[in-house]
């Protein structure tokens, strides 16, 4: 006897529960592969935001070589307040332009910074405060690097130049820049703008001493909870937040690592 051939689906299609199969096993495969795909990009924003700021630390060295001191976060912050280390502006109520920073000369050929990839889930740059958009969500430390506020006093005259490489006692435990932002509007905060300096713990008062008062934190903790820094020595960490000034900021994932001084961002 012969056993009879079973008889071909007419159509070569897919039966209903065969499609519904494979549609759970799409979503499932897709669910697992999920998590992965988020960690690889943000691998990748890191590694890239890492560059960035790689290439301010190298701008800033160069600017350094030819004018004996890095540049100046806020060279004109007690007068006319036009200037910072990421461009100027003609007016108070404009943004700062990066083409005239003083470092776009030493950025290559583009002259432009990068802003980092992981900041514009964060930011809001139309936003009408959103007065710092030229620095790529990049924060300089003002107080140890981009003045010499511990040697002259935050004054118009310890603001007037950044710290000379050689005066940084020293430079692999010092910050130089770091991921920044800034919480707006304070006390109902909505959206995160980009915040130029990478605030201390403890301010510097116009004698060059540290206060016992604190400002509001900027180090921005952004990827995957921690924030890119590169060091005066060129070297790039990746650092978790270890405390906040309150919940608002650490929502927003604003704070501060290291101790609760300055220790990080003073040149001596």
């Amino acid at each position: 006897m012969t056993r009879r051939s079973p008889k071909r689906r007419a159509s070569g299609g897919f039966t209903l529960l065969e499609l519904l199969v494979i549609a759970a096993l799409t979503a499932t495969l897709l669910g697992l592969m999920a998590p992965m795909i988020s960690r690889a990009r943000a691998s990748g924003e890191a590694a890239q935001c890492a560059s960035n700021l790689r290439r301010l630390y190298v701008a800033n060295a160069l600017y350094a070589a030819d004018n004996g001191c890095y540049v100046a976060a806020a060279p004109d912050i007690f007068a006319a307040n036009l200037h910072r280390w990421h461009g100027a502006r003609d007016s108070l109520s404009e943004p700062f332009d990066f083409s005239r920073s003083p470092l776009a000369p030493y950025l290559g050929g583009d002259r432009r910074l990068k802003t980092c990839p992981a900041f514009r889930r964060y930011r809001n740059e139309r936003a009408a405060n959103a007065f710092e958009a030229s620095c790529g969500g990049y924060g300089y430390n003002y107080v140890g690097v981009g003045s010499q506020c511990y040697l002259r006093g935050y004054n118009p005259e310890g603001v007037a130049r950044g710290m000379s490489p050689a005066m940084l006692r020293d430079p692999a435990r010092t910050i130089m820049f770091a991921d920044c932002a800034f919480p707006q509007p304070y006390g109902s905060p909505e959206y995160l703008i980009e915040y130029s300096f990478a605030e201390p713990y403890r301010f510097v008062d116009g004698d060059g001493n540290e206060s016992s008062d604190s400002p509001l934190p900027s180090l921005h903790f952004r990827h995957n909870g921690a924030a890119n820094v590169v060091w005066c020595d060129g070297h790039i960490s990746r650092q978790k937040m270890a405390f906040s000034c309150d919940e608002q900021f650490r929502g927003f994932k604003v704070g501060w690592f290291g101790g609760r001084d300055n220790s990080l961002f003073d040149p001596y």
